[in-house]
Parts: C-alpha cells; structure tokens; sequence
C-alpha cells in the first residue's frame, strides 16, 4: 500500500488529478479512448472478416491494420497507468481493473498470434478461413468486448462494489 501511495502523490499522478485547468485528467481519458477505438476498431475489423464476412474483400491488405493496433496498445497502456496512478490507492486494488488487465494480458498475446499465424504464414490467408483462425477472431471479439464493458464498470465500482 506504501507504493501506491507513493505513485499518488508523484509530481504526474497530482498532476493528472488536480491540475488547475481540468485538463489534464480529461485529456488522458481522451488518449485512453483513442488508444482503445485504435486497438479495438482495427482489430474488430480483421477479426469479423477473419470470421467470413465480407469474404469479397481480400484478407491481405488487413493487415495494415497491426501498426494502428499497436499504436492504440501503446497509447491505451501510456494513458492508462496515467488514469491508475493519479487514484493508484483506490484504483489499482480495484477488482474490476484487475479483470481488465487479465482479459487484456489474454487478448494481446492472441493479437500477435493472428498477426504471426494469419499474416506472416505463407498459408496464413488460408488458414485464417479455417477453424484456428476463426477460433482467435471469436475469442478476441469477446475479449474486447469484456475489456470494453469491464473498463467502463471501473468508473461505477464504488457503487457495485459497495466500496
């Protein structure tokens, strides 16, 4: 606990939660969302055609998409652990955060699984139409959704948990 507290009184985390103008706390949030739009959109998109639809649209030219994911990944985790150390005391023990971050620590190792298996394989784009690439495109559609509804649960915490 003496660590978390020492994160909530760094020069960043007062910062973050006390700044004069107000800004400072909004604009994080705003990084966090865009890192996230970037990470899931992107990844929604190989997924559901990884998934068969859309089958016109060929899967090569989707995987352009991986450097964006990766940029949302970065910025989601920079902005995040701005967010968790302003109020590390009560954020970072808070259970619903810690689902987030496992359901998190599943879905990018998946990322880069689809990314190596589906794109890097010469019989990746074949593959991808088979059942272990529609199996990870399932899996991370639901991930993210559980990321997505988990991330917004944290800001009601204090009323489901009763804390």
């Amino acid at each position: 606990m003496e660590f978390l507290e020492f994160l909530e009184q760094t020069g960043l985390a007062t910062f973050i939660r006390e700044s004069s103008s107000f800004l400072a706390f909004p604009t994080f949030l705003c990084v966090h969302t865009l890192g996230l739009s970037l990470l899931v959109g992107a990844n929604v998109v190989v997924a559901v055609r990884v998934l068969g639809v859309a089958g016109s649209i060929p899967l090569q030219p989707l995987e352009r998409l991986f450097p964006f994911m990766w940029l949302g990944f970065i910025l989601s985790v920079l902005s995040g652990a701005g967010l968790a150390i302003a109020k590390a005391t009560t954020l970072v023990l808070n259970p619903i955060l810690l689902v987030k971050l496992v359901l998190i620590a599943v879905a990018m190792p998946l990322v880069w699984l689809m990314e190596k298996k589906v794109f890097r394989n010469p019989d990746g784009f074949k593959e991808a139409e088979r059942r272990d690439g529609k199996i990870m495109a399932a899996a991370l559609l639901v991930l993210w959704v559980a990321v997505m509804i988990a991330g917004r649960l944290i800001a009601y915490s204090a009323t489901i948990l009763g804390t």
